[in-house]
């Protein structure tokens, strides 16, 4: 497990804002292409140390989403859309000219808009507990978020938010509140105009447009995302396989990583 003391932390500039990163070199070399994380809404970056770990001989690049609402003028970022270009203008800075992406919940919506657009350069794509569209998300999970963005600023309930993502909590106590800790102080005005943005986005015309062979995982006891959303991605992309975690949530690289992790490696080795 990458302890906080053990990440290298980074940013690039994109356009008004800066997008922080942690970058994780290989453990002995190689050429495989590099792997970049996308986190979910009511995650962070802390939710991939178990993946990060499972993939020691690959370039890893965890992104953290949060860092484009954390100045004045993030309105540009503030979308599905938006974050997908800002983590292109990441992979340009950095020369990443060929990379597998990662994504979970909004996440895996900016990976999918992303990956139709770069085409080739995307290697691998896995999508993990998302979908085309906002449409048909759990009621109880669309409450909440209704009632998060209308509400201020709670840490009780981002807790809640937080803990729904996961069908169990970290063994750690610390390890879940450096989740809720990471949400929390992020910009409440910023997440919520990305959700806002999002609920009016529909990306089944452009699925076809990705080229990457994609995996795309749904945790069996996901509280947003249903088994519809699976078959909209599957019926969209066209090199595509899908495998549901038994026992998982909605972030299983959180709740099951001893799954989750095996099937991540074997599908980007193959």
């Amino acid at each position: 497990m990458t302890t906080l003391a053990q990440v290298r932390s980074d940013a690039v500039p994109v356009k008004t804002q800066e997008l922080r990163y942690e970058r994780h070199e290989t453990a002995g070399g190689g050429d495989r292409d590099p792997v970049v994380m996308l986190h979910p809404w009511f995650g962070c970056t802390r939710f991939w140390d178990h993946t990060v770990a499972a993939l020691p001989d690959r370039e890893r690049f965890v992104v953290d989403l949060y860092s484009l609402g954390a100045k004045s003028g993030w309105q540009e970022f503030a979308g599905p859309v938006g974050l997908s270009h800002a983590v292109e203008a990441f992979a340009d800075a950095l020369g990443l000219e060929r990379f597998c992406v990662i994504g979970n919940s909004m996440g895996g919506i900016a990976a999918q808009e992303l990956a139709s657009r770069l085409g080739a350069r995307i290697s691998k794509l896995i999508l993990v507990g998302t979908g085309t569209r906002i449409v048909g998300v759990k009621p109880v999970w669309r409450k909440a978020m209704d009632d998060w963005m209308a509400g201020e600023p709670d840490r009780a309930f981002t807790a809640q938010m937080v803990d729904a993502l996961i069908a169990r909590r970290p063994k750690d106590p610390k390890e879940f509140e450096s989740f809720v800790e990471a949400v929390a102080a992020a910009n409440k005005a910023f997440m919520g105009t990305v959700l806002k943005t999002a609920y009016d986005l529909d990306l089944r015309p452009v699925l076809p447009r990705i080229s990457a062979p994609t995996l795309v995982v749904r945790g069996e006891l996901d509280a947003a995302r249903t088994p519809e959303h699976v078959a909209e991605l599957m019926a969209g992309i066209p090199n595509v396989r899908a495998r549901e975690i038994s026992k998982a949530g909605h972030s299983p690289q959180v709740d099951s990583p001893e799954p989750f992790c095996p099937l991540v490696r074997e599908f980007l080795d193959t």
